[in-house]
This record gives structure tokens, sequence and C-alpha cells, in this order.
């Protein structure tokens, strides 16, 4: 299932260096212990399941699993007793440790719930699923402000992108990684500024306008697949021109800004990145995992980088840019990208922005 939890414990460092969305509801808990601890993110354990149900066994359970999160009904959570969530910050958590942050979490939204009646994005391959929901609720219960000092309930209601992409054994979920859109959350509650407008454009998948696949009768899928690595080539070896990166003249880019980019916005913000961290890489030789079906691809990897140059950061997060200090980030990074002929027609880059933000010991105070 989905975790709706932190954003800013990477902003507050030590163990704590872990969040996903909302504010640190279960900062209290950890502050004084290792209740949570910054592991290393290993790779997957056990990658050959035992039982091999089908995609659409799997993606059934995973909207069951978001049924009895939104019902807190964790005796149906459909997750193994040995599962691993790997959250956003380099945090690793054990099922235990998983439920006892939700339940954390709503003291600070009651309501949070994803939108799982129908995802914006469900797509699957072998054990592996891909879900990406819009989430919220109302922030009715205490939260930590940028410095870490509690603050009373704003009753403001909040609205997210929430990306979870699983590995399933007989119906229960073995591995589960966890995203979310912290800084738009926090921009909502009014701890950063310049509040997102509503209702923002966003990748979707459906049946009408961008289904699973346009043409069921050919099989793409490894081809997309050899293609994104190759996209992701160019990218580590700084070719940012659209032939390189495979984009489509008509590319969409979410996730960077509030609006979409097209190819000329996306290639630009990749300049930006590549002036700060020369060293810009994203493991994709092999990726963690690769998902694909039909048009649409989903990739887990390892984004790493040394701060060399200056970095331009939007508005609500700094107002100048930063100067570059020499510390390095090493972090889970997501994409998921609809194909057509060969070429990315829309992606959404879901970026460890809190993460980054901590692990290179920006101050936004």
């Amino acid at each position: 299932m989905t975790a709706i939890t932190l954003a800013l414990c990477s902003l507050l460092g030590g163990a704590l260096s872990c969040g996903l969305a909302l504010p640190p509801s279960h900062l209290l808990a950890g502050r004084d212990g290792t209740f949570y601890e910054k592991r290393d993110t290993l790779h997957p354990i056990n990658p050959n399941n035992d039982v091999h149900w089908t995609v659409a066994q799997n993606t059934r359970q995973m909207q069951s699993a978001d049924d009895a999160f939104i019902a807190r009904d964790f005796a149906h959570f459909n997750h193994h007793p040995n599962s691993t969530m790997y959250y956003t910050g380099g945090v690793i958590m054990n099922l235990t440790e998983h439920i006892e942050d939700l339940r954390l979490t709503f003291s600070t939204y009651s309501d949070a719930a994803p939108h799982n009646h129908n995802y914006r994005v469900i797509f699957g391959e072998g054990d592996w699923t891909v879900a990406l929901a819009k989430a919220g609720g109302i922030n009715d219960g205490p939260l930590s402000d940028l410095s870490g000092n509690w603050l009373p309930p704003t009753e403001r209601t909040v609205s997210f992108d929430l990306m979870t992409i699983a590995r399933w054994n007989g119906g229960l979920m073995m591995e589960e990684y966890l995203w979310s859109d912290a800084v738009s959350t926090f921009r909502q509650l009014g701890l950063l500024p310049v509040p997102p407008e509503s209702d923002l454009p966003d990748i979707e998948l459906s049946p009408y306008t961008a289904p699973i696949s346009t043409n069921p009768k050919v099989d793409d899928s490894a081809a997309n697949k050899a293609k994104m690595a190759e996209s992701d080539d160019a990218l580590n070896s700084g070719k940012f021109d659209a032939k390189s990166l495979h984009l489509s003249p008509d590319l969409k880019v979410y996730g960077l800004t509030d609006q979409p980019l097209n190819v000329q916005g996306f290639v630009k913000q990749l300049k930006v990145l590549k002036q700060a961290f020369p060293d810009l890489h994203l493991e994709n030789r092999p990726y963690r995992q690769v998902v694909a079906q039909g048009d649409w691809t989903a990739t887990v990897a390892m984004l790493s980088g040394t701060f060399k140059g200056p970095l331009t950061l939007p508005l609500y997060l700094a107002s100048a840019p930063i100067k570059p200090n020499g510390k390095k980030f090493d972090l889970l990074h997501y994409t998921i990208c609809r194909w057509q002929n060969g070429k990315i027609v829309e992606m959404r880059v879901n970026v460890d922005t809190f993460g980054i933000i901590g692990a290179l010991g920006i101050s936004l105070s």
C-alpha cells in the first residue's frame, strides 16, 4: 500500500533523514531514539518469487491494499510480514515500522487517503505493479515547520501525487517504493511560499486518450525498456538533445515544474542540473527495477551527484542560486513514461527534492 507520511525529516538531519509527503507526524516518536533509521538502500532481495500471480491479479491486490489503508484495516493490508518499504530520504522500514508510521500520520491527517478508484496510472509487468494516485487529506493534527518546531493544525486540505512501485509474491507485497509530492504539500500548507494552482495538468492513463497500449496487437514493452536505458545513457553522458534522449517533439514532462515542460524546457532543466552536478549519474545498467506494459514504462534507480556548481531552485525554495559546497547525494529516483513510436511523449519525473536538499546541507529556513 501507499504510505502517506513525512516531508521534512530529510531537512532535520541525523537518523531522521526520511520522508514521504505529508509533514513529519512520526518525528516526535523518533526524535529521541532510533526507531526510524537511515539505512543503506540495498538491492532487492529474493527477486525470484515463490508464487507468481498475473498482472491483473497484482493490480487488484494493489487496489485492495489501498482500500484497507483507507479503512484503517491493516489486517487486510496485503503486505508480507517480511516486506520492505523504501521511503524518500534513503529511509528503509520493515512492516511494523511502516504501519506505526502510517498510524502516526493519521494523527496529523485523520482522513488521509489516496484516490484509488481509479488511479491516475496503474500498470504492471510480471510480479511488479506501478500505481500513481491523487491523494490528500485535511491537516487536523499537529505538524512540524521547517525548523522542526510543532505547529497547531492548519485545517487546510492538501492534494498531491502519490506513487507506489511494488513487487508481489502470491498476492502479498514484498517490496514497496514510495514517493509523493512533498514540495507541493508544504506549499499548500503555507510552510513554503507560493501555493500551487489547483488541478494542475499531470500524466494520466486513460482508456480514451492514453491507454495501456494504442496497438494491443504489438508488444513494444521490451523495445521501450531498451530505449529508456538508451535515454538515460544520454543523460549520464550529457547528450541533452531530443534524438539522444528519445524525446517526441510533442513531449510533456511533469513533476519538475507546476506546468508541464516541453522538449526545450526539459533540456534546459537538465543543463541547469548538469552545471550544479557535473558528475550527475543515474544508475541504469542495470536499473534497480524497470517495469513496462504496452506503451508505458517506469524506472526505479539511484541518482547521484556532487554539488560543484551553483544550483538554481524554484523561488518557493530559494530566492537566489545556492553556492556549491562539494557535498554529495545518492538517492532513489523514479520516472513514469508513455511511449509512441520509440519516443517519449509523456514523462513523470519523481525527484526526492527534500532528500537531496537534506543531503547537501541546504537550509530552507
